[in-house]
């Protein structure tokens, strides 16, 4: 009997670690660097084809001007949208319609710190901070609709990057929003 609890207490922190997957995305610098990391919680999938519905979360206090903060979550929405459509999910304003919801949050590390994201979000891939840089965060978890039950959760920091363009904010954004939900589609 011994053999049996011992053996499946294995098995069961086996697969809990092969859940938890970091993975540092290599770039030309460290002001370009990204780190990402995830968790499967629930072992639910989605086919080709389900509704989501999309749910912008606020840090409470941020030293960003609200301004700065509508710009920055109208990106990000319209970013994680398009990357879901892209891979043959849909979106629906409906969340009564939703097979599973999709929540996300942006902070940077002097508003919400790497502490307060293991506490509340329990995953975080552990960017170290570097002298005259802003770390930030995006995080992204995806909850079933049915059961109310987070399925996923990820999260993605860098470094804040001020004086990009339009277009290339638009291609950063893009380029964080692939690399976490890479991780969501391939234990999808």
């Amino acid at each position: 009997m011994k053999k049996i609890i011992s053996l499946l207490t294995t098995v069961l922190i086996t697969f809990t670690l092969a859940a938890c997957v970091q993975v540092p995305v290599e770039n030309q610098s460290r002001a370009n660097q990204l780190a990402v990391s995830s968790v499967r919680d629930l072992p639910i999938t989605y086919p080709v084809g389900s509704l989501f519905s999309l749910s912008p979360k606020y840090v409470k206090d941020t030293s960003l001007k609200a301004e700065q903060t509508q710009k920055i979550y109208a990106l990000y929405t319209n970013v994680i949208i398009e990357n879901l459509q892209q891979n043959h999910f849909e979106n629906t304003t409906s969340p009564t319609l939703a097979a599973f919801h999709v929540g996300f949050g942006i902070a940077l590390t002097e508003d919400f710190s790497d502490e307060k994201i293991n506490q509340k979000f329990g995953v975080s891939p552990g960017l170290p901070e570097q002298e005259s840089l802003k770390k930030g965060s995006v995080l992204i978890y995806i909850e079933d609709a049915q059961t109310g039950e987070r399925v996923w959760r990820g999260i993605v920091q860098g470094f804040a990057h001020e004086n990009l363009s339009p277009e290339q904010r638009e291609q950063r954004a893009e380029t964080i929003v692939a690399a976490v939900l890479k991780q969501f589609y391939q234990t999808n």
